[in-house]
């Protein structure tokens, strides 16, 4: 019952008031309904824009840092398949260099797989950062001396361990689906580096 006022000509002013709205007072807009729906689509694309600049800012660094991992793999792959072709001698490194293969192919399609569900990309330039054709010359030069397998072999204990540590830098830049397929690739190159061919 609302309270009474001493002079009932003003009783009007109490009777059935609103309550008293609360939050911030918005300007009513009076604006055709198109035009309403126009504004809230271009209020909804610059946030999504903002968002997306956010989280690409964000991985960026993450990206470069496999995009290293994987140019690292990539040349190692491509040396192990130019000893191939210069026909290793010992079956262990023979075994060794194919296992080498399976192993850095099934890392970089991992690793290209999870940059293209995070919508990142690498460039064939990226890709061919680590190429280094001296390389080429000293295992051609090693198979005419008959020493093509312990260059090999050689070669291989650096570069896995370059690549180690180009895994261990982008893990630390990764997220967490990131972080598991970084580790389980660097528990593979760690395995590599212990076979008997490299170990020894």
């Amino acid at each position: 019952m609302p309270p009474k006022s001493p002079n009932p000509d003003f009783d009007f002013m109490l009777k059935d008031q609103p309550p008293a709205r609360r939050g911030l007072p918005l300007p009513s807009l009076n604006l055709p309904r198109p035009l309403k729906i126009v504004l809230w689509a271009v209020g909804g694309i610059v946030l999504l824009i903002i968002i997306v600049s956010a989280f690409s800012g964000r991985s960026s660094g993450s990206t470069t840092a496999i995009a290293g991992a994987l140019a690292r793999g990539q040349e190692t792959l491509r040396v192990t398949a130019l000893v191939q072709q210069l026909q290793l001698q010992d079956p262990q490194t023979q075994g060794l260099a194919a296992t080498v293969s399976n192993s850095l192919t099934s890392d970089q399609i991992q690793l290209k797989n999870y940059l293209a569900r995070n919508h990142d990309k690498v460039s064939p330039a990226q890709l061919a950062a680590d190429t280094d054709s001296t390389t080429d010359a000293s295992m051609q030069s090693a198979s005419q001396n008959n020493g093509l397998d312990d260059a090999y072999v050689s070669y291989l204990r650096s570069s896995l361990g370059k690549y180690e540590q180009d895994l261990q830098n982008a893990y630390k830049l990764a997220g967490p689906n990131g972080k598991r397929l970084l580790s389980a690739d660097f528990d593979s190159a760690q395995t590599l580096l212990s076979s008997p061919p490299i170990k020894s």
